[in-house]
């Protein structure tokens, strides 16, 4: 993995028959290097990035194919109806959506995050990718689950040759949630037969700490992933300050941009 720093500062994560990467925030680029539409302050800036990441790329920006996240659990295929969704303006995105999947080769599909994990699957035999959008709303709706398990079934993807790559996340020691949301965490394992207990740490009668990042890659596991091709992020959003967007730092935040494509 190499950090860019040159560039569109990013992380690259894989680079084969697929691509794959997820932005950083950069204190020197227009908003912070923010590559989100919908929680921009002025969209011409979140366009300078896209553009600049396209022209790095060397994709043009009519094949990103996004989508606009609401904590769903809805995973959506992307068919050639769809490029373009999203790449320019945010009313266009893949609607009701938080993981997408293609097996279209030259298109750029990703997720954006602050806080919450972006995780790219990636499928280097088929080729195939997933780009899922998981913060504890999602969790508790076992997204990754329900979208790994589709694709595996339907044979998009293979789980004992599949790589997923998590983006930078708030972790275990900074997500602290209530009561209400462990409960939630806790019957979405029941649903789906994981054991959440090694995930959850009490630290009050009403407080706890969730490993996120975690309870995701138990999901993968689970559906016969193997533990060496699941690859964490070390970066804590709420502690890394310099490379890292914090909604629960700044409210007002951009976001990273998990993203990848097969090469054409």
């Amino acid at each position: 993995m190499e950090e860019k720093t040159n560039q569109v500062k990013r992380i690259e994560w894989i680079d084969t028959n697929i691509y794959g990467a997820v932005t950083l925030k950069d204190l020197h680029a227009p908003e912070q290097n923010n590559m989100a539409l919908h929680v921009c302050i002025d969209p011409d800036q979140v366009m300078k990035n896209r553009n600049q990441l396209s022209k790095e790329l060397q994709i043009p920006l009519s094949s990103f194919t996004l989508p606009w996240q609401k904590h769903t659990d809805h995973l959506v295929m992307i068919t050639k109806q769809d490029i373009g969704a999203g790449a320019t303006d945010k009313n266009t995105s893949i609607m009701n959506a938080d993981a997408i999947y293609t097996d279209l080769p030259g298109v750029l599909i990703g997720v954006f995050t602050a806080d919450c994990v972006g995780i790219l699957i990636v499928d280097e035999s088929k080729p195939a990718l997933c780009a899922i959008h998981s913060g504890w709303k999602g969790t508790a709706q076992a997204i990754t689950h329900k979208s790994v398990s589709l694709l595996i079934k339907e044979k998009k993807i293979n789980p004992a040759r599949a790589k997923a790559f998590f983006s930078p996340s708030i972790l275990k020691d900074s997500l602290e949630v209530g009561m209400e949301v462990v409960e939630q965490i806790n019957a979405m394992g029941k649903r789906i037969g994981l054991d959440t207990t090694p995930f959850i740490q009490l630290i009050s009668t009403q407080k706890a700490l969730i490993d996120n990042q975690g309870l995701n890659a138990q999901m993968l596991i689970n559906n016969g992933f193997q533990p060496e091709n699941i690859h964490l992020s070390n970066l804590d959003t709420k502690k890394e300050l310099t490379d890292c967007f914090s909604y629960r730092n700044d409210k007002q935040c951009g976001e990273h941009f998990t993203f990848g494509y097969i090469y054409a």
